[in-house]
């Protein structure tokens, strides 16, 4: 991609990681060890919590100088938490990190060669760690499948995205959510403004981060039922959508799901072609079947989730216009 070079500058890089939690105490510990273990001279991690776990002792009892935490008052979601931090950020360069991404140990070195080169935004490859386990196998070989190298897809944000702090205020930010806090979207969202800006964008397959995965049954569907509830969102607040024609494609999707449930022939050709991807090969061929089943059934589950959300929404500002 061919874009302007917007944002350069020639001072020293300093770069700011933004962490949002919220009860990461299972992952906060690991993701805190990798960070101070980063060969970059020049960085500092902002940790921007709401959490009600044991998240804030974890990481207020690390001793790295650089981590500093900060309790959310932003609003609340993802979106809020990342906008508090870049507001508090010291850095040139925001690396936005989810709580179960790991980083290896010479990644702002690596960053750094691209934005000295003039990037104002760089995506970066990842790759699922807990692949011993089905689904996070799954979501392995369907990010393979959709995102890797031989696709054609114009990808504006990865695990491991980082961009120019100037840039993200080029754009307004991260969007929050009107009615509630944004689910999923949000963040390729916040790409695509970049891209419309004029932003720089490159996109170094080299450089591979590992994040963790939900590997039980229950975490994995309410996992889904937040992208299929962001999907919604994002439909009604970026497209524009009516609230109505968020109700058909519901039903629309809730057909297709039954259909594909009783034919089974839909869903085995995706677990199939997924399956070409996994480190078990065709053997997860069967296991994938229940994967791709209980996706859509989450989806379908988030989406109508995200249509009442809007119905509610509505009904909520027509009342205060007539109040």
């Amino acid at each position: 991609m061919s874009t302007r070079n917007t944002f350069r500058a020639d001072t020293t890089l300093r770069f700011s990681i933004i962490v949002p939690t919220h009860n990461e105490e299972e992952d906060i510990g690991a993701t805190l060890r990798a960070l101070c273990a980063l060969d970059h001279p020049d960085f500092d991690v902002l940790v921007v919590d709401d959490s009600s776990d044991h998240t804030p002792e974890i990481v207020q009892a690390c001793t790295d100088r650089r981590v500093r935490y900060i309790r959310q008052t932003r609003g609340e979601g993802r979106s809020a938490a990342r906008n508090q931090g870049i507001l508090a950020a010291t850095g040139e360069i925001m690396v936005i990190l989810n709580a179960d991404v790991h980083l290896p140990a010479d990644f702002l070195r690596c960053l750094e060669g691209h934005y000295r080169s003039g990037a104002d935004y760089v995506l970066v490859e990842s790759r699922v760690s807990n692949t011993e386990a089905l689904f996070p196998r799954y979501i392995q070989a369907q990010h393979e499948f959709y995102y890797g190298p031989d696709t054609l897809v114009n990808m504006n944000w990865t695990e491991g995205f980082s961009c120019r702090r100037k840039a993200a205020f080029a754009v307004g930010l991260f969007p929050e959510g009107v009615s509630a806090p944004l689910l999923a979207g949000e963040d390729g969202w916040f790409g695509e403004r970049l891209e419309a800006h004029g932003c720089n964008r490159v996109f170094d397959r080299s450089i591979i981060v590992s994040h963790i995965m939900p590997s039980g049954v229950s975490e994995f569907f309410r996992q889904r039922i937040g992208r299929g509830h962001g999907t919604a969102q994002i439909g009604i607040q970026r497209e524009g959508i009516s609230p109505r024609t968020l109700g058909f494609r519901a039903i629309k999707q809730l057909m297709h799901l039954l259909v594909s449930i009783i034919v089974v022939v839909p869903i085995g050709m995706y677990a199939w072609r997924f399956s070409l991807y996994s480190s078990h090969h065709r053997a997860d061929w069967m296991p994938f079947i229940w994967a791709v089943a209980l996706e859509r059934c989450a989806n379908v589950v988030g989406i109508w989730q995200g249509f009442w959300e809007a119905l509610r929404h509505n009904r909520n500002v027509s009342r205060g216009a007539q109040n």
